[in-house]
């Protein structure tokens, strides 16, 4: 028996199963608008995701380790 037919044993036909109207949003994938992160236009999430992941060359910093 497949992992398939087991499943449906449990849930029956799976071509029956109806779904209850929940559609996926974005922050089910991870990301969320805008607003809901505290900008107030995508640009300027943009820029501040930019300015968080753009490359800095290792000489101008100084690390201290205390």
């Amino acid at each position: 028996m497949t992992e398939l037919e087991e499943l449906e044993d449990i849930v029956g036909s799976l071509e029956s199963i109806e779904p209850f109207g929940i559609e996926p949003d974005f922050s089910s994938l991870g990301l969320e608008p805008a607003e809901v992160l505290g900008f107030h236009t995508v640009e300027e999430m943009e820029n501040s995701i930019k300015l968080l992941t753009m490359d800095v060359e290792n000489s101008n910093y100084l690390l201290i380790d205390i």
